[in-house]
């Protein structure tokens, strides 16, 4: 009885997978297809993969070129994100001062806020700055929504480490920026590597700052998508390869990582 219903339960967690990978999937398999073999109906499931779609992102569309724009906009808004958050978080946790709990709820304020409702806001300022199309101005504006969620998770698990080994720490004579660097920080590491891949993720997969706030050089990948929408029609088959090159840095990120994300996404949920 009780294989049975293990055996139930996997296939119905097959079956959830499946509905929710099947656009994914979708996706790859249409990206190895020809033009004709993805207007087919009905859908061609069994054909001769051709790598033709890639070779056209690749080598006419410059796809490295927006590859590298988000890999720089990414990991230096993952980078300076953490930097900024790190002390922020940890003035939280272990600071006392009066609006304390009051200060933490206002780094949230940012994200309540629609990026589309204030963009036009950041278009005028880099307008104004000459900042207009750089990959700087991209990190500046999400460093505006990710370092508030930087500084709530991290504060989450430093507030998991006993106060007693800071105060031993600051007995020796080490002092606060020391207890930071050298006790804080390589016991909250998996929690430091979880919140790296969200926010790397999430500044991977920005679409409307980056849309509405490059216009050549510092355009990233997510906005190189919409290019394929011609007034002679949708050009699929590049937009599939697109978006699957585009995936796959989150996705191997993601997976490398994916012990560290469980473990943020499990914090809290046992007490005690």
């Amino acid at each position: 009885m009780k294989r049975r219903k293990q055996f139930i339960s996997q296939i119905a967690v097959t079956v959830i997978f499946l509905i929710f990978m099947f656009p994914y999937l979708w996706m790859i398999i249409s990206a190895f297809k020809t033009r004709m073999q993805v207007f087919a109906y009905p859908p061609v499931w069994l054909f001769k993969p051709t790598l033709e779609n890639f070779r056209v992102v690749l080598q006419e569309h410059n796809l490295l070129f927006y590859l590298k724009n988000s890999f720089i906009v990414s990991v230096g808004n993952t980078l300076l994100s953490l930097a900024l958050a790190l002390p922020a978080s940890y003035s939280l946790a272990r600071g006392k001062f009066k609006f304390k709990e009051s200060l933490g709820y206002f780094f949230l304020i940012v994200q309540m806020v629609p990026a589309i409702s204030i963009v036009f806001v950041y278009f005028y300022l880099a307008k104004t700055m000459n900042l207009y199309d750089t990959k700087i101005m991209l990190i500046i504006i999400y460093l505006l929504w990710h370092v508030p969620w930087a500084v709530w998770m991290t504060r989450g698990f430093i507030e998991g480490v006993p106060p007693s080994l800071e105060e031993a720490a600051l007995i020796d004579g080490c002092s606060r920026f020391g207890v930071l660097i050298r006790i804080i920080l390589p016991l909250i590491a998996p929690g430091l590597a979880a919140a790296a891949v969200f926010v790397f993720i999430m500044s991977w997969n920005e679409f409307t700052v980056a849309f509405l706030l490059t216009s050549m050089n510092a355009k990233t990948i997510p906005t190189i998508v919409s290019q394929y929408v011609t007034h002679l029609g949708v050009l699929w088959g590049p937009m599939f390869a697109t978006a699957t090159i585009a995936t796959l840095p989150a996705v191997i990120f993601s997976f490398i990582f994916r012990k560290y994300m469980i473990t943020a996404l499990t914090m809290g949920a046992v007490k005690g």
